[in-house]
């Protein structure tokens, strides 16, 4: 069984920051990484991305923040893809204030993937990997298959977030992490998202996984719960383990 971060998703608006710092603060020993969804901004000015960041280290809470521009392809809001969101990947990775980022793996992309995963490692950041599938969950060994293909671009974290259709959708993606997590060098994490994938969610320990992500308010991905409950609910598997 493994240690599971949680990871608070948000989506700062201007006019709300003061609460979002609030909640922040209020639920600070209940989260270990901040992820910033930047690609729900109307403005992705990086003067602008700057100042958020400092805002956010400013505030007491000891987190990590890991910067995620989810496209739309991956069922986020961003726009861009191919070409153009690489290149604004290169331009984030230059930015100083945060710890980890969030690069989408793209199969077709072997070459492009490798070079931004070894800069933004080589400026200090941890790489997380990630594949998103709204629509449907892939068999057993298609989910296999991709954690082991995302392993050989050497991110230092593999993500996988699927949406089941029926209970075994949930068992494979589970036995899918489980096997990534036993067997791949870096760490590894799978989500089944909606009510229907809760459990791994809260049980992402037990099968190896290293982060979980819940919300503060209104949930930023189907299945998202408080991050307080997620919490609670995480040590309880520590706790009788």
């Amino acid at each position: 069984m493994s240690k599971v971060d949680v990871a608070v998703t948000i989506a700062p608006y201007e006019g709300k920051d003061e609460q979002l710092k609030s909640d922040l603060i209020r639920e600070k020993e209940n989260i270990d990484i901040i992820e910033l969804r930047i690609d729900q901004r109307e403005s992705l000015d990086f003067k602008e991305l700057e100042k958020l960041l400092k805002d956010l280290k400013n505030i007491d809470i000891k987190a990590k923040v890991l910067v995620t521009y989810r496209t739309a392809v991956q069922g986020g809001k961003g726009s861009k893809n191919g070409k153009d969101y690489y290149e604004f990947l290169q331009d984030l990775i230059q930015i100083e204030g945060y710890n980890m980022i969030d690069i989408e793996w793209e199969e077709t992309q072997t070459d492009t993937l490798l070079q931004l995963i070894a800069q933004a490692q080589a400026a200090g950041l941890e790489v997380v990997l990630s594949q998103h599938d709204f629509e449907q969950t892939p068999n057993l060994e298609a989910l296999k298959f991709t954690y082991f293909k995302m392993n050989k671009l050497g991110a230092d974290i593999l993500k996988i977030a699927v949406m089941p259709k029926e209970r075994q959708d949930v068992l494979n993606l589970l036995e899918a992490l489980a096997t990534s997590a036993e067997s791949v060098q870096a760490k590894s994490v799978g989500i089944a998202m909606s009510h229907l994938g809760l459990v791994s969610r809260t049980a992402q320990g037990v099968f190896g996984g290293a982060i979980s992500y819940g919300c503060l308010g209104e949930p930023q991905a189907p299945g998202q719960i408080h991050v307080r409950k997620l919490k609670e609910l995480l040590n309880l598997y520590e706790i009788n383990k």
